[in-house]
């Protein structure tokens, strides 16, 4: 079993993935108070898409 193609360019993917992602981080969270917590879910969403870009956007 050989698989001779990457799985890099796979933009869609990345969208779809930190979309769900995001969403389920955000759904446990019920309230942001101060811009310390938005601070902080920004720095993890930022994770997640970098996280995702690198696993099937393009190799880093």
């Amino acid at each position: 079993m050989e698989h001779s193609s990457y799985a890099y360019g796979l933009w869609l993917l990345v969208i779809v993935n930190s979309a769900i992602f995001i969403l389920f981080a955000y759904s446990f969270t019920t309230t942001f108070k101060t811009r310390r917590d938005w601070r902080a879910f920004g720095a993890f969403s930022a994770f997640v898409i970098a996280y995702f870009t690198e696993m099937y956007g393009f190799p880093l």
